[in-house]
Formats: C-alpha cells, sequence, structure tokens
C-alpha cells in the first residue's frame, strides 16, 4: 500500500465509507481498491474528487499534511524557540570567550594608559570576572531544559525536512548552551543532512553552527574554511541571504578574533552588524508570534504563514545576540585603535549591555575596561575610573587603563602598582605583547622616579620573560 493509498483507506474508514461511495460518481470501487493497494496512482483530477468526498485538501492526501496543519507545526515551533532563548533557561558559562580574548585585556591602541587602586582591590563593586567557570556551572531552571528538548524532538517527527532541520538546528544551539559540544555537533550535523537538498541559503544555519562547534573546540581555523566556502556557496547561487549571512559573518568574526587576526575580525564583525536589526529582536518576535497564532485562529493560515516567517527572522536575530555583542566590541576595539573614539564608545556601550543582558560576566568585564580606556582619552576620566571601580576583578586590563589614569594626575606610585599588577597578570597568561607593553611603560615610570638602576634591571629581566611566554606559546600551538 502507498502513503497515497494508505491515507485514502484510512480517512474512508475513519468515515464509514464504501470504496462504492467514494468512487461515486465518477470512478469504479475497482480503481479505488487498486489506488489504495498502491497498484494505482492516482491522477490529479482523481485526487481531486476524492479530497472533496472524503472533506479534505489534494494536499493533505498527497503529502500527509495541510497548510494548516504545517502552520500549527512551525507555530509550535516557534514557541519553543522563544523559550529556548530565554537567557534563564540556562546559566550561562564565559565559554564563548576564549582563553585567548580573556588575557588579551586590551586592544592595540591602549599603550600608553596607566591608574590609583590595583582593579584587584577595586571590590566595591557588583561584576565578578569568572572566565574560569566550567560546564559543571550550568543550571537548568525546573526542568525546563528538558522539556524543550522533548518538544524539539516531538516537533522533529513531524513535518518536511526543513522543518526537521530546525528541530535539529534547536538542539544543536541549547546543547552549546550547556557546553555539550559531542551533541551540538550531532545535532548540527542532522541538520546539515535533512538541509542537503535545499537552496545554499538555508543551509547556512548548520554550517554556522558546526563551525562555532569547531571553533570551540580549538580549531577556528578549519572553521574559517567552512564559513567562507559557504559564503562563496551564497555568491555563486546568487542568494545574498541577510539571514544566511548574519550567521556566517559573525561566525567568521568570532573565529578570525580567535586567531588573533584583527583585521579580519573587524571585517566580518562590520559586515555582521550592517545586517543586525533592532535591538529588542526578540520582542519583535514575540509580537509576530501573536499575530500568527491570532490569523490561524481566523483560519488564514497563508497570512499566519507570513507572520511565521517574521517571527523566525527576528527570532534568529535574537539568537545572536550574544554574537552580536561580541561584533560590537570587535569593531568598538578597532574603532579605539584607529583613533574613532566615539564610534568606539557606541560599539562598546553596545557590547557591555549586550553582554549584562546575556549575565556574561567575563566578556562583559572585556568591554568595560576597553570602554574605560576609550572614556580615558575622551577626557571622561571620572567615567573611565567609575567603570573599572564596578568590577570586582577586572584583570590586567583594568590595572593598565587606572595606571593611565593615575599618570594622568601626576601620581606615579599609584601608576607604578597598578603597572606591576598588570605585568603580573600578564606573567600568568599572557599575551606576551601586553606584558612587554606593561614592562616598557613600567621602566619608563621608574626612570621619571629617578630609579634609572630598577628600570634597566627590569627590562632586562623583562625580555627573558617576554622569550619564555613566546616559547610557552609556541608549544603550546
Amino acid at each position: 500500500m502507498s502513503d497515497v493509498g494508505r491515507r485514502i483507506h484510512r480517512l474512508r474508514t475513519a468515515r464509514s465509507m464504501s470504496q462504492r461511495e467514494l468512487a461515486a460518481p465518477r470512478y469504479t470501487a475497482a480503481y479505488v481498491s487498486s489506488v489504495e493497494a498502491g497498484r494505482r496512482v492516482p491522477s490529479t483530477d482523481a485526487l481531486a474528487h476524492f479530497a472533496e468526498r472524503l472533506g479534505t485538501s489534494a494536499e493533505e492526501l498527497a503529502t500527509g499534511s495541510s497548510p494548516d496543519r504545517r502552520v500549527r507545526w512551525s507555530l509550535e515551533l516557534a514557541l519553543v524557540e522563544a523559550r529556548a532563548n530565554d537567557p534563564a533557561l540556562i546559566k550561562p558559562t564565559a565559554s564563548d570567550a576564549t582563553a585567548a580574548e580573556a588575557a588579551r585585556g586590551m586592544a592595540p591602541g591602549a599603550e600608553a594608559t596607566d591608574g590609583d587602586v590595583t582593579a584587584a582591590e577595586a571590590t566595591d563593586g557588583d561584576v565578578t570576572a569568572d572566565s574560569d567557570v566550567t560546564a559543571d556551572s550550568n543550571v537548568a531552571t525546573d526542568g525546563d531544559v528538558t522539556t524543550v528538548e522533548a518538544e524539539y524532538r516531538r516537533l522533529a517527527g513531524v513535518g518536511d525536512d526543513l522543518h526537521r532541520a530546525r528541530c535539529h538546528l534547536g538542539l544543536g544551539h541549547l546543547a552549546l548552551r550547556r557546553d555539550d559540544l559531542e551533541a551540538a555537533g550531532r545535532a548540527f550535523a542532522g541538520a546539515e543532512r535533512l538541509a542537503a537538498a535545499a537552496p545554499a541559503h538555508l543551509r547556512a544555519a548548520p554550517v554556522a553552527g558546526q563551525a562555532e562547534c569547531l571553533r570551540r573546540q580549538g580549531d577556528p581555523r578549519y572553521a574559517v574554511f567552512l564559513l567562507s566556502r559557504a559564503l562563496d556557496e551564497l555568491a555563486a547561487a546568487g542568494l545574498p541571504d541577510p539571514e544566511a549571512l548574519l550567521a556566517l559573518h559573525t561566525g567568521l568574526a568570532l573565529c578570525h578574533r580567535d586567531l588573533d587576526d584583527e583585521d579580519a575580525a573587524s571585517n566580518a564583525a562590520s559586515a555582521a552588524l550592517a545586517l543586525a536589526g533592532p535591538a529588542d529582536a526578540g520582542a519583535v518576535a514575540d509580537l509576530h508570534l501573536a499575530v500568527a497564532g491570532t490569523l490561524l485562529d481566523r483560519g488564514d493560515p497563508q497570512a499566519a504563514a507570513g507572520a511565521l516567517l517574521q517571527a523566525r527572522h527576528a527570532r534568529r536575530q535574537a539568537a545572536l545576540a550574544v554574537e552580536l555583542a561580541h561584533c560590537r566590541l570587535i569593531r568598538g576595539r578597532a574603532r579605539h585603535a584607529a583613533g574613532d573614539l566615539d564610534g568606539a564608545v557606541r560599539d562598546l556601550t553596545g557590547a557591555h549591555g549586550g553582554f549584562a543582558a546575556a549575565g556574561l560576566s567575563g566578556p562583559l568585564v572585556d568591554a568595560a575596561v576597553e570602554l574605560a580606556a576609550v572614556y580615558r582619552r575622551l577626557d571622561r576620566r571620572t567615567e573611565a575610573r567609575v567603570l573599572l571601580v564596578g568590577l570586582r576583578s577586572g584583570g590586567p586590563g583594568a590595572d593598565r587603563v587606572l595606571a593611565a589614569l593615575a599618570a594622568d594626575e601626576g601620581d606615579v606610585r599609584a601608576a607604578e602598582r597598578h603597572l606591576r599588577a598588570a605585568a603580573d597578570g600578564y606573567r600568568r597568561r599572557g599575551p606576551r605583547r601586553s606584558l612587554a607593553a606593561v614592562l616598557l611603560a613600567l621602566a619608563d615610570n621608574l626612570e621619571a622616579q629617578g630609579r634609572a638602576a630598577e628600570a634597566v634591571t627590569l627590562m632586562r629581566d623583562g625580555l627573558a620573560e617576554v622569550e619564555r611566554l613566546s616559547g610557552d606559546a609556541a608549544r603550546s600551538g
């Protein structure tokens, strides 16, 4: 029995109709019997006749689903995606802030930064940099994660391949938030298989997900290859879909950042931000969902499907909120280095707000330190100091800015204290170029205090420390 024949048989018997009754007046009972048994394929006219007699649509007989049912499945999936994207569902970790990001502290352009209480002593704030948080600190609330996963799996059993691919994507992103990279990789691979026959722009999301898994596993170079190839496929197919481009460019920005390719990271971040919509994309998605539900209840599945499409686009951007915050941080650093201080303030303020909303304290500290450095260059020193004092642990980057603020005020002793604290931080975790810059600033500080012999000793010993860091980096690479 074919699928079409099975559906006709099921609906006919559910309505207590005989084959003769279904066939009349245009066809014979024998024809109906052969269709139900799979020996004949009904013509378009015959399918329309059977559908009318059975009180359904020809499309439902042919495919097993009606437009109304597919829209309802899509609405259910959209509601599950809304729950999955709730920041409160899983407590965040700092895994998306790589070791290189946490160690970077300050961007190029902040070398001449110096302040007056060490960053470690400024403990009267309410932000803690806990970049060492592990996956064990992920806490699901009230079993909601299990419920959301179960809903994704249920909906993956209905609908067409693209609908099921969206369910796999949802499972993958949920696994990423738990730092379960193995489960995430399986889910994204499943989504890619289901979308294999789809146009290039519909295959971009699984590629972006797999690339993020690779980046977090320490292979950003291969992730760049996958993302760049997907961009090339979009261009070759003439499908510059904004949603696909946004996902691919945000992924590239983070990968290039991890590779210390600052120009490429900034370019990708700028491309992503140019495609980003409103900051409150989640609220926009909720409004579209409400419209879709109302239209569906009123019996207008076509209009409801249009509202759902708009909701999905907005929800995808809302799901990229953290990645877009990283893009703002990347571009803000580039603008700072280029001297575009007003632009840097806009980007870094946006990044700071995005990380705060997501509860990511490690990247939040990075944004605050960079923003404080920009405020200092704009002679907004009070704002810079307030921002840094609000950090419980700003790391060596914060000490560099505090040293600069102290030097601006002529307090060379406080500047020395901060520079030594910054040097201690960079000795532990690098990067070596930051350690070298701090040691040079500290040597200048000592000379300004008439302690030339100490400055010479510092530079001699500091060179050996920088070389040691270079050797450690080569071995770990």
